[in-house]
């Protein structure tokens, strides 16, 4: 029972940031729902508009398209985070059953866990950005002249 209880206490760590990743991905997840169901929307505005306006709404088609490519990197990047803290989990889990020391290896996959964490927060963080240069093209569409 010690051992087990050993070897749960050890995971913890891993399974936690697997919980944490989960969350963000729920995030990105609907701000790529988000952005792909605005492209939709731009596009049958643009069939609607004169040909004075597709260039403004080009623009931010173009811009929302790169947020959508950003939440895909961004998106990958947690898997991978997760995949590496998954198999963390299971190298200490075979370290607990074939009694062998492979504190290396854990702290390898701990190191790049949390690496690709930081890469998807940066990329998210991109997102958010063009986000705004999105908006604010928005923004000076609906508050043009008639």
């Amino acid at each position: 029972m010690v051992e087990f209880s050993a070897t749960l206490s050890d995971a913890l760590a891993p399974v936690t940031l697997i919980s944490g990743v989960g969350l963000l991905l729920v995030s990105m997840s609907a701000r790529y729902c988000h952005a792909t169901s605005r492209i939709r929307q731009l596009l049958a505005e643009r069939k609607e508009e004169s040909e004075d306006f597709h260039e403004e709404i080009d623009q931010s088609i173009d811009l929302i398209y790169k947020r959508a490519s950003l939440l895909k990197t961004g998106i990958l990047t947690l898997m991978i985070s997760a995949a590496f803290s998954s198999l963390q989990v299971l190298v200490i889990v075979i370290e607990r059953l074939f009694s062998l020391d492979l504190s290396l290896m854990k702290s390898t996959m701990l190191l790049a866990s949390v690496i690709f964490i930081v890469i998807s927060s940066c990329i998210y963080v991109s997102e958010v950005q063009v986000s705004v240069k999105a908006l604010g093209l928005t923004v000076h569409h609906h508050n043009r002249p008639q």
